[in-house]
């Protein structure tokens, strides 16, 4: 088999790992290897390969979902979008990574303890990305698109908070998770923009 097909085939393997995984460890964290190479696809020695355990896969979902949301936000970046469009584009692109990566949503009890050293360790580039986020935010506030009342350090909250509730309980809600990215996009984006109509009243004392 030649190199490059085989490369990419270990990638596809990879994904499809790595997807399964989050899939299965989201609704029961007991699952098996066994279980995750059965729903990837995959003989459980591939599993084996790359992730000895299940800690491993955990760190390595989180690590492959960080890495496809810096993609997401520098191809953003790159556009020329206001700041209003710009966060809309992200905040779907945002919901898509964690529709594929449901693990993400969960809560704090299927992943390793702040002080547990098996704690996956965020990649270098999610500083410089939360930075280049905020700083969309703020040239928004700066150029009268977005409210300046609020703190920039909000909304990037406010986005992972209502992403991660919405996308736990869209089953239950009734709700598209196909959908859920702009209609979270509309929800936040529309009591943090401004409209050339609206104004913001200061009732601080």
């Amino acid at each position: 088999m030649p190199e490059a097909r085989r490369r990419g085939d270990a990638r596809r393997n990879d994904q499809l790992i790595l997807e399964a995984a989050a899939r299965l460890l989201a609704a029961d964290p007991r699952t098996t290897i066994q279980a995750v190479a059965d729903e990837a696809g995959v003989v459980r020695l591939t599993v084996y390969r790359r992730y000895p355990n299940k800690n491993a896969l955990r760190r390595a979902i989180f690590e492959a979902a960080a890495e496809e949301a810096h993609r997401v936000v520098t191809g953003t970046l790159a556009r020329d979008l206001g700041a209003v469009e710009a966060l809309r584009e992200l905040i779907i692109g945002m919901a898509a990574i964690a529709r594929r990566y449901p693990l993400l949503s969960v809560g704090t009890d299927l992943q390793p303890l702040p002080g547990d050293a098996r704690r996956p360790v965020p990649p270098p580039m999610s500083g410089a990305m939360q930075r280049a986020v905020l700083e969309l935010i703020r040239r928004g506030q700066r150029e009268g698109s977005l409210r300046a009342d609020l703190p920039a350090e909000l909304l990037p909250q406010a986005i992972v908070g209502t992403l991660r509730t919405t996308l736990r309980f869209a089953r239950s809600l009734g709700s598209d998770p196909a959908r859920l990215g702009a209609q979270v996009a509309d929800l936040l984006l529309g009591g943090f923009a401004l409209s050339d109509k609206e104004h913001v009243f200061d009732d601080r004392p």
